[in-house]
């Protein structure tokens, strides 16, 4: 079966094209491009779409959709199921609006070809009741849906499943603190293959500090926005674009904020600081959660590529017994950098595509959807 995935991101759509038989995945093509702000989302989601599949038959496209409201497992895109999409927008406002431009895009580049949505949500399901709940009234978080989803799943699943594959533990075993560091940041604890923590909650705003997202919040702080007179969606904006790396440091890109670090620039330093301190004290809490077991994973743009963030995540993680070798961790090639005595720690490229075509592969294989076409 030739699958198209395709995957649109706060900043990036990426696109692969995967052949997938049961127990093989192999990879045909891959793209990923920066979004384009002069170029019309949809227009820039079909140049994206042709170029990996080029003239190859694909049979089945598969969507990374970051909210399906209540929707957490892989489903075929029905109309009911765009509308759970459309519904969950306030909950991901920077990723959902793309998600459907793009699925109607490749609705009319591959008519008739089945599409199914793969939702970042998934993997945390299995986040026990007491990570899951806010303390809240029952009946306001029943009326309203207050729950803690969870984000970035496909990515934290990516790293695991590279993770048990490097150490040879099946995954069902593999215990980890994986790191989903990008525009957006995301951490989770793994027990035994399945997420039982993760810092990302009823939104994307929450947890790490992001490159223009603040991270986690004291409501009390949102409230005192809204009594000053800021509206709903001024606040929205303040803190989905204009906060986090950016609103602290002046830029959103840790390369740029570096640099002016090293220049002596104290918004910059602060900016750091605050970044990797929030990294820190979530990974400590949740090694805590695992009963002290388990590697540390690094992934995505910044944690597979910026050799100081890592440094210093390590650093600060020391009490928990972990070292990196620096010249492993200077070398930049997926794998173990972790010194010797220490702690396992990896580092890996985050590969949603894959764990996405593997769902929609699982899903469209199952029983149960075929008896549902008959």
């Amino acid at each position: 079966m030739r699958i198209a995935v395709v995957n649109s991101g706060s900043s990036t759509i990426k696109a692969a094209l995967f052949d997938v038989a049961a127990g093989a995945v192999e990879e045909v093509g891959r793209i990923a491009r920066d979004l384009d702000q002069s170029q019309p989302l949809g227009e820039f989601c079909k140049a994206v779409l042709s170029e990996v599949c080029g003239a190859a038959p694909v049979d089945v496209i598969a969507h990374r959709v970051v909210h399906g409201g209540p929707l957490t497992a892989a489903a075929e895109i029905t109309q009911g199921v765009e509308a759970a999409i459309r519904d969950a927008i306030p909950l991901a406002p920077l990723h959902n609006p793309e998600a459907l431009e793009c699925i109607d895009v490749a609705r009319g580049m591959f008519p008739g070809r089945p599409m199914v949505a793969v939702f970042d949500t998934g993997f945390h399901a299995s986040m026990p009741p007491e990570a899951r709940t806010f303390a809240l009234p029952s009946a306001i978080t029943e009326r309203f849906g207050l729950v803690r989803y969870g984000y970035h799943g496909l990515a934290h699943e990516s790293l695991t499943q590279q993770l048990a594959v490097a150490t040879g533990v099946p995954i069902n075993a593999t215990a980890a603190v994986t790191l989903q560091l990008g525009s957006g940041c995301s951490a989770a604890a793994v027990r035994d293959g399945r997420s039982i923590e993760t810092s990302m909650g009823f939104s994307t705003l929450d947890g790490l500090v992001m490159a223009k997202r603040p991270g986690s919040l004291d409501a009390g702080a949102v409230l005192a926005l809204i009594r000053s007179g800021m509206t709903a969606d001024e606040a929205g904006d303040l803190l989905s674009k204009q906060s986090g790396l950016l609103g602290v440091g002046g830029d959103s890109d840790v390369r740029e904020l570096f640099r002016r670090e090293a220049a002596g620039d104290q918004p910059a330093t602060l900016a750091l600081a605050l970044f990797v301190h929030r990294i820190v004290a979530t990974a400590g809490a949740y090694f805590t959660l695992l009963d002290g077991q388990g590697a540390l994973v690094f992934g995505g743009g910044i944690g597979t590529h910026s050799v100081e963030v890592r440094a210093r995540v390590a650093a600060g993680l020391r009490a928990w017994q972990i070292a990196i070798e620096p010249g492993r961790n200077a070398e930049g090639t997926p794998g173990l950098i972790s010194a010797a005595g220490s702690r396992s720690v990896y580092v890996f490229e985050t590969d949603e595509e894959r764990v996405a075509a593997v769902e929609a592969f699982t899903y469209l294989t199952d029983r149960r959807y075929v008896h549902d076409q008959t």
